[in-house]
């Protein structure tokens, strides 16, 4: 009795073994016919021990019990690395159960279909390499033009872009043989190496020729024949040049609608024209290709104007140190000034050199343009003032010979207007000369009057054979003289109204009796006053020389 009290632990550890071992069969195992034999051979030896130690108390089931766990241990070693031949088994069921729906017949679908989606993303990758390249465009051009020339089976293919400034349209990526549809210069012999490196270099107006009114009308075109079409000239009888089908489709940036270039693809003469598929297809190809051009001119865009901000702060920088912080005191003469620079531009300097004990030289300048080119012509002609003015020559003549220095660099595509006024202490004269559109006042006290002095010329800059006029009076006590650049009489309002010269005379006949800075200071208020919250759009400088 108590031999078969001891094996009852072993008998219930058996049972539980059969116990999951038919879970584990029923529920996860029924798959794996290759290893099964192994799991009911462990049971059979469990049942027959089990058995066996119920009807004989001494009966050893150690040993039995031993060995089915020696059978299951292989067992679950395969039923693990069997795990996924069963799911694959499952994979293959449910894919043989479910079937692809029968629209869709892989057959029909030609590879250039297949492609055009990869083609298109290698435009976009392509955009995205041309940023390293500061925006250059021409590995994207030269990609779109061979790809769309590839999928259309084209003999030849051009991308033509239309240029921000003049209304033009020139060819940026030539490859194939494309007889020109064109009128060819009578001077170009017809060679068709000669006629594709003129290809190649080619601009056209935006009229009166298939290019630029194809571009100008902004629709895609198949011309399966060409000489049909009164936009299109056929040259000569050479094989060569005789035209077959062409595919026009412009360039656009979606998001403004504008047309900023043209693929145009040809096939040569003699051959089947372009389908409607392979048209098709190059319309998709191109709807990629103007998603990356927007993405590269959009960062070339974005780079310039970072660049141009960058240039102006640095001259406007340069153009503040320029401009006197504090003017050398005159005697006889009370002083006023006041400028205003606007963000961007580099245009206008006021200057007071004590060139000899006989003579004061105020300069007021203001250069057309702005950025770093305006500065650099600005600091010429600050530097030749300073220099010739210490001769006995007129103000009309230093301007004169500063004009000509200028027009001497002929890179230089700025011009310079100059108000110089020469004063004498001693006689109390001044000679005036000025240049451009820098206007000069002079208040009389003696006749309280307000006339404008400075004659209508030619900046500095235009004309070498250019010679400036010299004006020249007699101050008295009390008497003004006012000078400014456009940027103040020419200054609008919200209502787009200017400030014009008759404010200003107004203002010095009101304050006639104020000193030039005080007098500086009114109309630098009034001014301020009239903009209100409108922009300004160029600089504003203004002097005053009242004599005591």
């Amino acid at each position: 009795m108590s031999s078969t009290i001891a094996n009852i632990p072993l008998i219930g550890i058996a049972v539980i073994a059969i116990v999951i071992a038919v879970l584990i069969t029923i529920i996860r195992i029924r798959r794996v016919a290759k290893v099964s034999f192994i799991f009911y051979l462990a049971i059979a030896v469990l049942v027959y021990a089990s058995v066996k130690a119920f009807i004989n108390p001494n009966f050893n089931y150690n040993f039995y019990l031993l060995l089915a766990i020696l059978l299951l241990i292989p067992y679950c070693v395969l039923r693990i690395f069997g795990k996924q031949e069963i799911m694959v088994e499952k994979k293959e069921e449910a894919e043989i159960a479910i079937e692809p729906p029968k629209e869709i017949i892989v057959e029909d679908v030609k590879p250039e279909e297949i492609n055009l989606i990869d083609k298109g993303e290698n435009f976009i990758s392509l955009a995205a390499q041309s940023f390293a390249l500061d925006g250059d465009t021409k590995a994207l051009l030269d990609t779109i033009n061979k790809t769309c020339i590839e999928v259309s089976k084209a003999d030849g293919g051009a991308v033509l872009m239309v240029d921000d400034f003049d209304d033009i349209i020139a060819v940026k990526s030539f490859f194939g043989n494309f007889p020109p549809p064109y009128k060819l210069a009578d001077d170009l012999p017809h060679k068709p190496e000669r006629v594709s490196i003129r290809f190649k270099n080619e601009q056209f107006p935006l009229r009166d020729n298939i290019f630029g009114e194809a571009a100008t009308v902004g629709k895609a075109e198949l011309l399966v024949r060409p000489t049909d079409d009164e936009r299109v000239f056929q040259n000569g009888p050479e094989d060569f040049l005789k035209l077959g089908s062409l595919i026009l489709v412009p360039l656009k940036l979606r998001a403004k609608d504008t047309v900023v270039g043209l693929l145009a693809l040809s096939r040569d003469f003699g051959k089947e024209a372009f389908s409607e598929n392979e048209f098709n297809w190059v319309k998709t190809l191109v709807g990629f290709a103007e998603v990356s051009l927007q993405t590269t001119i959009s960062f070339k865009t974005y780079r310039e104007q970072k660049e141009l901000t960058k240039e102006s702060e640095i001259a406007s920088e340069i153009q503040a140190g320029l401009i006197p912080k504090k003017l050398i005191p005159v005697a006889g003469l009370s002083i006023g000034t006041f400028t205003e620079q606007t963000a961007g531009v580099c245009s206008d300097v006021f200057d007071l050199i004590s060139a000899r004990q006989d003579r004061y030289s105020f300069v007021l300048m203001d250069v057309a343009g702005k950025g770093m080119n305006s500065l650099l012509v600005l600091t010429m002609v600050r530097a030749m003032l300073r220099l010739i003015v210490n001769t006995t020559q007129t103000a009309g003549t230093i301007l004169s010979w500063t004009n000509r220095g200028l027009c001497s660099e002929g890179n230089l595509d700025r011009f310079a207007s100059v108000a110089l006024i020469n004063y004498n202490p001693i006689s109390r004269k001044v000679q005036l000369s000025t240049s451009g559109n820098i206007s000069v006042l002079r208040y009389s006290a003696i006749s309280q009057s307000v006339d404008l002095l400075s004659v209508t010329c030619e900046p500095l800059g235009v004309e070498k054979s250019s010679t400036y006029k010299d004006i020249e009076f007699s101050v008295g006590k009390d008497d003004i003289i006012v000078a400014f650049t456009d940027g103040v009489n020419e200054a609008l309002n919200t209502s787009g109204k200017q400030y014009s010269i008759d404010k200003i005379k107004s203002i010095i006949k009101e304050n006639n009796k104020l000193s030039g800075n005080k007098i500086a200071d009114v109309v630098k208020a009034d001014l301020k006053k009239f903009i209100g919250s409108e922009m300004l759009h160029d600089d504003q400088t203004l002097l005053v020389i009242k004599v005591q």
